[in-house]
């Protein structure tokens, strides 16, 4: 019997199950699936943060300005792709087998990047990567609920939380090394043998699940061309100047992915899970909790660098520790909130979404006059926000699935973490724009630019408060009932 059915709880009762040891995953069982999720997920997190760092230094050598926006962009629509399609995947091949595709998919990808002649090979190379991270990342999830007791799922995405800090602090000073001693290629062929630890490593835990969970599909060609397109619409939104444009942009993405989704409710073989929209559900709620504290982290990532140099003169390589420290605060906060369990579970999903629609108020109070301190204490707080309750609504997710849509439902929490943070910074892009910061990064457009994106974006925090409430509500009737 598998971990999985030794120790499921089941969707309803996961905010009840009492909180497991951290010493727990230091048991042979858990101990080298641990180390596996943890290196599984550090080379798509090392691969993101280290090729921010050593691009511009990449097209100094190779130009390609132009294509400069699409090596991110391709990135992350691949990665969506990916997320979504890991599921076709495991299914005809098993879990270890997908685990070791997307591995092979990463290499590819990482290989082209640093023998790329061009930019535009360059960003082919981002393509695969972003395939097979994204693929990696949602196999991640997948290994988490097959192999870990429930009790254990809020430590594992806490873990997961970890190896994606530990990536944002170390992945810009390796590559700053690398670009520094004009070597940036050598940052990518680093990441190569990353990217075949864990995977290798795998199977080893993985060979029995993987023949049990083995069932033929095909590939669902159509659905995942509309996904396709409606990520690269909202992903291509900063590449045009007219608000009009954006806004079609984004409405032909909604069409796009409201019409795959309607397609994949009546499919055999389901790419997300039933029901992941509804309000009703605990699917759907853990759905559009993600969603909303997903997008909540966009305007720092994004817009807080560019704005803390407009509006106080800060350096670039300063301004860029304000968002290291928000993943750092996450983090922590991830480490301390994976301890709980019970009644305290629920106390954290409300205080998650609190502390950042705090923060974003803090933000929205103190960007433009200061102090510095007050905009750090924002940050933290935001950050923070996040790690409080994001391992908790992950579990819920992962609890939450039918018992036919278990890889299903776990790919759903990376897929849409990262359609949430590409379209919170496109919206991120129409609001800056809007509010003047096109024409020009001058104080006076920075402040107002500050003012309407984290008063606007406000609103994604609200929505996972309002959720938040509504799943622990759940979860008091049901403790009282009992």
């Amino acid at each position: 019997m598998s971990a999985r059915e030794q120790g499921r709880l089941g969707a309803a009762g996961v905010l009840d199950a009492a909180p497991a040891s951290w010493s727990a995953l230091r048991e042979p069982r858990y101990a080298l699936p641990a180390l596996v999720v943890v290196l599984c997920i550090l080379s798509p997190a090392f691969g993101a943060f280290v090729t921010a760092t050593v691009l511009p230094s990449a097209v100094r050598e190779i130009g390609g300005l132009a294509f400069y926006a699409w090596a991110s962009t391709a990135y992350a629509v691949a990665s969506i792709l990916g997320s979504a399609g890991s599921l076709v995947v495991v299914r005809r091949v098993g879990t270890s087998n997908a685990v070791l595709v997307a591995a092979a998919v990463m290499v590819a990808g990482t290989v082209g990047c640093a023998l790329a002649p061009t930019m535009a090979i360059l960003v082919a190379g981002r393509t695969l990567q972003g395939l097979g991270g994204g693929m990696m990342i949602a196999a991640v999830h997948g290994l988490v609920r097959e192999v870990f007791p429930d009790a254990l799922w809020p430590r594992m995405l806490a873990t997961i939380s970890i190896a994606w800090g530990i990536a944002a602090m170390s992945g810009p000073a390796i590559g700053g090394v690398f670009a520094g001693m004009g070597m940036w290629r050598g940052a990518f062929w680093i990441m190569a043998p990353l990217a075949l630890a864990g995977p290798a490593l795998s199977r080893r835990i993985l060979s029995r699940a993987a023949q049990a969970s083995r069932s033929g599909s095909s590939v669902p060609i159509g659905r995942l061309a509309l996904l396709c397109a409606g990520v690269l619409a909202v992903a291509s939104v900063a590449n045009v100047t007219s608000t009009a444009a954006r806004l079609g942009m984004l409405a032909a993405a909604g069409g796009a992915i409201a019409l795959m989704l309607r397609l994949d409710g009546r499919a055999r073989h389901r790419l997300f899970p039933a029901e992941m929209l509804s309000l009703r559900r605990r699917v759907g709620m853990g759905f559009w909790m993600i969603f909303f504290v997903a997008m909540s982290t966009t305007p720092g990532s994004v817009y807080l660098a560019l704005l803390l140099q407009a509006l106080h003169g800060i350096s670039p390589a300063s301004a860029g520790y304000f968002y290291a420290a928000q993943s750092l605060a996450w983090t922590g906060a991830a480490i301390v909130s994976a301890r709980l369990g019970g009644a305290h579970v629920r106390a954290a999903l409300i205080l998650g979404p609190l502390m950042i629609a705090l923060g974003f108020g803090g933000m929205f109070l103190t960007v433009a006059s200061g102090p510095i301190a007050a905009i750090v204490g924002a940050t933290i707080l935001i950050g923070a926000g996040v790690g409080t309750c994001w391992a908790h609504v992950g579990s819920i997710v992962l609890g939450s699935g039918r018992h036919d849509e278990g890889a299903a439902t776990a790919s759903l929490i990376p897929t849409t973490q990262t359609f949430a943070v590409s379209l919170g910074a496109a919206l991120c892009g129409i609001i800056a724009n809007a509010a003047g910061l096109s024409k020009g990064a001058t104080a006076p457009a920075a402040a107002i630019a500050a003012a309407w994106l984290f008063g606007v974006l406000l609103l994604a925090p609200a929505g996972a408060l309002a959720i938040a409430s509504r799943l622990a509500l759940r979860g008091d009737r049901r403790e009282r009932r009992a």
